[in-house]
């Protein structure tokens, strides 16, 4: 019996000592590749004893720290900390070896060059067969890269978003069913209630039914077709309707699916008024154009017809008498030659007088604008004046513009008021020459005679030449009051002014 329990325990032995050889084997292999995996892993890793010194570090963490093995040893791995960051690791660290728990933290780690690196560390017991801590494994990710990579996004949005917002232009971003997802600055600024804009709201949340319709069906275009869409569009900004050219895109995703839609919309409302009042500008200079080549066609035939002819009369009149033609009738030669004389003076002061009225050079301002107001009061209009004596001693250049606007304005209520009483005023105040032409006729529309009428585009660009502003203020029925400020230039200090 004792042979063959003591055959049992040898085989017993046998297959004992075989499971410890393969035990061993797999305990061999598995720390080779547990070295292995230590040594080539993308990450770093540290060892510590149950104190928490650092026992062994992988290649991974000496490349990243730019420390060796030596120089990681016990807590020298602490000087690879940035010094702003240290009491912090420290204390999470300390924490963790005291309380035995796993922690994870982000810190910049400061190479020997000066370098930075941003890295994400972890640290968790390792337990013996008891549970108690026996050391630390510690793992260091560098995430430098992926940092960088999102401050330069953080960047890159910070500047377009600066862009965005000092545009002049209303900027605006929506998503797949109209929600916006975004607005600017400028956006807000347009439409009061921006100021209370939510993220998620429709058009339909914040303007007329109507419009919010047209945007939505713009928006629509874009999202069916993928296509860029550029068009003029009137929205109103408070009680005032404004124009916009309006731009609305495609936003694609890397598969060039549309994802969203973006507007930009300037208000072009001041730029077209510009360009009205430049085509009206236009049509003035050709006005003025055509007015002078006129008023040369009439000097001549004024001059050939008139003047001239009166004077080649009294010269033929003159010879006639000197050859003893006429000698007995000399007496009646005399008299027609005065005659003729006299009729051309007369065509001639009134030519003149056409074309600047010598008694604006002569008397001065007021008196040439007495001068007007004589000639309207023979036409039958009654005219009242109040006119500041000061005026004579503004400058000839604006004393000629404010003749000629008077003069326009004058012409225009003859022309057209209808009215048998007109009140003039023009006086000096302060730096200012102000001017009011106000009678009580049939008026007009504004709207379509400041397209046409001469007379009134002339009297603007006058008053805009010389610096001042000019309103005409009127209505069917209600009579035209034209009025004018114009700025007094400061004297030359060149030399002596008579006008003081």
């Amino acid at each position: 019996m004792s042979g063959w329990i003591s055959a049992g325990c040898l085989v017993g032995c046998v297959l004992l000592a075989a499971e410890l050889i393969r035990t061993r084997s797999q305990l061999r292999a598995s720390r080779e590749a547990f070295d292995v995996l230590w040594k080539q892993a993308p990450v770093g890793i540290l060892r510590a004893d149950a104190n928490g010194n650092c026992t062994y570090a992988n290649e991974t963490w000496c490349e990243l720290s730019g420390l060796s093995q030596e120089e990681t040893r016990g807590h020298l791995w602490s000087k690879s900390v940035h010094p702003e960051d240290l009491a912090m690791v420290m204390e999470k660290w300390q924490e963790s070896v005291g309380k035995q728990q796993s922690y994870v933290n982000e810190v910049r780690v400061v190479r020997p060059d000066g370098s930075v690196r941003h890295v994400l560390s972890g640290a968790c017991p390792i337990l013996d067969t008891k549970g108690k801590a026996c050391g630390f494994i510690g793992t260091v990710l560098d995430i430098t890269k992926r940092r960088d990579a999102e401050r330069e996004a953080r960047e890159k949005e910070s500047l377009l978003r600066t862009l965005v917002d000092h545009s002049s232009a209303a900027i605006y971003l929506k998503d797949t069913v109209g929600r916006y997802l975004m607005v600017n600055h400028k956006f807000c600024e347009t439409w009061p209630w921006g100021k209370e804009f939510r993220q998620g709201t429709t058009p339909y949340d914040w303007f007329p039914e109507p419009l919010a319709r047209s945007f939505v069906e713009t928006d629509a275009e874009v999202w069916k077709t993928g296509q860029t869409y550029t068009f003029e569009e009137t929205i109103p900004v408070g009680s005032e309707q404004r124009t916009f050219l309006s731009v609305k895109f495609p936003v694609l995703d890397e598969a060039g699916g549309v994802v969203a839609v973006g507007g930009i919309s300037a208000d072009i409302t001041d730029l077209q008024q510009a360009r009205h009042e430049l085509a009206q500008r236009e049509r003035l200079l050709r006005s003025l154009i055509e007015v002078q080549e006129t008023e040369k066609q009439l000097l001549c035939h004024e001059f050939h017809d008139g003047l001239i002819q009166y004077a080649v009369g009294s010269k033929m009149l003159l010879e006639g008498l000197r050859a003893g033609e006429h000698f007995e009738h000399g007496q009646m030669v005399i008299d027609s030659v005065i005659e003729c004389l006299a009729k051309g003076i007369e065509d001639g002061r009134r030519v003149i007088r056409g074309i600047r009225p010598a008694v604006l050079d002569d008397l001065g301002l007021g008196a040439a604008l007495d001068d007007l107001a004589d000639e309207l009061r023979e036409s039958g209009i009654t005219v009242a004046t109040v006119i500041d004596p000061a005026i004579d001693t503004i400058p000839p250049e604006l004393q000629t513009t404010v003749y000629r606007v008077l003069q326009e304005s004058l012409n225009n209520t003859r022309k057209h008021s209808g009215c048998g009483q007109v009140e003039v005023t023009v006086s000096r105040v302060g730096n200012q020459i102000e001017l009011v032409v106000q009678d009580h006729g049939s008026g007009f529309d504004q709207s379509k005679t400041d397209s046409d009428g001469f007379g009134l585009m002339g009297i603007r660009e006058r008053v805009r030449l010389a610096g001042g502003d000019c309103r005409v203020e009127t209505a069917p029925g209600e009579g035209t009051c034209v009025s004018a400020r114009l700025p007094l230039k400061a004297p030359s200090t060149a030399g002596p002014s008579r006008f003081g």
